[in-house]
């Protein structure tokens, strides 16, 4: 009976798939002969590869039968990607932070989108701030695959059995972990062992709650440098909570994003670093065990403001060297175009797509923690005051810095005097190389 049930669910949202205008997008004329796109992306679970093949891929072989989509998950996705472009062997398409945009474009490795933009009316339909985020030079060189926020996601067993509730200030974030350290839990569960750019989480809810939207803008514009009190202020808040012990018992360095995100699922820690990704893209829907929530990341000092950081969660880019990038749009903008389709695929536990999505998009009847994910994603975005998150908006070089040498400061490698000196340095370089912010 199960299985039955099972199989009328799927022939349900299939035929629901149909009745959605996957044909939103007109078909590129495409020969009959057999045509391979590849597609490099992270290594995302088996059940969020289904619902690519299920939303974006098997819709679109049904109108070009001929073409198949050879979809790569592989680890260290971004590093291997960025040595495949150098060797001219990259996959048709490939994923990667808005950050990247600038290296890829002005290397001619991507497509100018410019025309796919204006033809479909990407600007009417897609949000403008992520469509920015991936522009050179005022042309659109990838386009903005998902949305995301920055969060304090919570267990909120944990919390009400220290007596907590969900902190909002300095205050209320040193008393939490403090309880729990004392309580044998981990404070703050956070891992990157091998994945440098996972240090952006860290000092960017940092920057946003402690230094402040504002000042990392005029950062970004050159009205302050990192001198400026508020943005050495937040690294050396950070660098304090770090040596107090909330994050991981100062092991972070040495253990994987991984085995972080298991110590918090399985209740061994307080809070993870993660944002919306983490319910909606990452763990499977129905799997949690416990009563979760997400929320802005507290306020980091007096006169500061809770905040949860914005950005295209990934973006995506199309190869210069592709044989067919007109059906690499089309595979895309059939998705993304699509009424009702991104809204059904984030119910499933596919990333928010970068489209303008009310909550009518939705379906009534989802599990419930996709209706929590996407409740929490769209009170974050939607407040009245929002971060950068690095990946979105962080000049390149500077941002590479940052990743390649916060551990220094986590482990007493590096002074904060050159830190700070050596990330300014390569600010400059990104001003000189025409960096210009997209907030």
């Amino acid at each position: 009976m199960k299985k039955m049930k099972k199989f009328v669910s799927l022939m349900l949202s299939l035929s629901m798939i149909s009745s959605l205008g996957v044909g939103a997008v007109p078909a590129f004329s495409a020969e009959e002969e057999d045509i391979t796109i590849t597609m490099c992306w992270t290594n995302i679970p088996a059940d969020k590869q289904e619902i690519w093949e299920k939303y974006v891929f098997a819709p679109f072989r049904e109108k070009h039968p001929n073409v198949t989509i050879d979809f790569q998950c592989i680890p260290d996705q971004e590093q291997t990607v960025r040595v495949q472009v150098a060797a001219g062997a990259a996959a048709d398409m490939f994923s990667m932070d808005c950050t990247d945009v600038f290296d890829y474009a002005s290397g001619g490795y991507i497509v100018n989108l410019e025309e796919y933009r204006e033809q479909y009316n990407l600007d009417e339909k897609m949000y403008d701030w992520a469509l920015k985020a991936c522009e050179y030079q005022g042309n659109l060189y990838a386009l903005p695959h998902s949305v995301e926020s920055s969060d304090l996601t919570y267990n909120n067993d944990l919390l009400k059995q220290l007596g907590l509730e969900v902190p909002e200030t300095r205050e209320e974030f040193v008393e939490a972990c403090e309880k729990a350290l004392e309580n044998d839990i981990i404070p703050i569960a956070w891992g990157y062992s091998g994945v440098p750019v996972l240090v952006a989480w860290f000092y960017g809810h940092y920057l946003t709650t402690y230094a402040g939207p504002e000042n990392v803008k005029k950062l970004f514009t050159g009205e302050i440098t990192f001198e400026d009190e508020n943005i050495r202020g937040a690294f050396e808040t950070m660098k304090a909570d770090w040596d107090a012990g909330y994050i991981n018992d100062k092991k972070s360095g040495a253990i994987s994003n991984d085995e972080a995100r298991s110590l918090f699922l399985n209740g061994k820690a307080l809070f993870n670093m993660e944002g919306s990704w983490l319910p909606m893209a990452t763990v499977e829907v129905g799997t949690w065990n416990f009563d979760w929530g997400q929320t802005k990341w507290p306020a980091m000092r007096e006169g500061a403001v809770a905040a949860g950081d914005i950005s295209v969660g990934e973006c995506i880019g199309i190869n210069s060297n592709a044989k067919h990038p007109e059906l690499c749009v089309e595979l895309l903008l059939d998705f993304y175009l699509a009424e009702g389709l991104p809204g059904l695929a984030s119910s499933e536990g596919f990333s928010t797509a970068a489209v303008k999505l009310t909550a009518d998009d939705y379906p009534e009847e989802m599990p419930e923690d996709s209706r929590k994910a996407i409740d929490f994603e769209r009170e974050i975005m939607n407040a009245d005051v929002t971060g950068y998150a690095p990946w979105g908006f962080f000049p390149s070089k500077m941002k590479v810095y940052l990743d390649d040498n916060l551990d220094k400061i986590l482990y007493d490698q590096m002074s904060m005097d050159q830190f700070l000196e050596e990330a300014q340095a390569k600010l400059d370089q990104d001003f000189a190389d025409g960096y210009q912010f997209a907030g």
